[in-house]
C-alpha cells in the first residue's frame, strides 16, 4: 500500500468516534493498533501502521519547523 493511502486510512481511523475512548486510554502503539483493528475498514498491518505514524510525525515536525521560521 502506498504511504499516502496508509496515512489517509490512519487519519480516518484515528478520528473515528467509535474508538475514541479506547484511543484515549491507550498507553502504547500496540494498544492503539488493537483498537483500530476493530474498525471494519482498517486493514493496515502493524508495519504499515508504524510507517504511517512515523510519516505523520515527520509531517507535523515539518509544519512546526516552518512556523518557527
Amino acid at each position: 500500500m502506498e504511504l499516502a493511502e496508509i496515512e489517509h486510512m490512519l487519519l480516518h481511523a484515528l478520528t473515528e468516534e467509535s474508538v475514541g475512548e479506547k484511543l484515549d486510554g491507550a498507553k502504547s502503539q500496540q494498544e492503539v493498533y488493537e483498537a483500530l483493528k476493530t474498525l471494519p475498514y482498517f486493514t493496515l498491518t502493524m508495519e504499515e501502521f508504524q510507517q504511517g505514524i512515523q510519516a505523520l510525525k515527520n509531517e507535523q515536525a515539518e509544519v512546526h519547523e516552518h512556523e518557527a521560521e
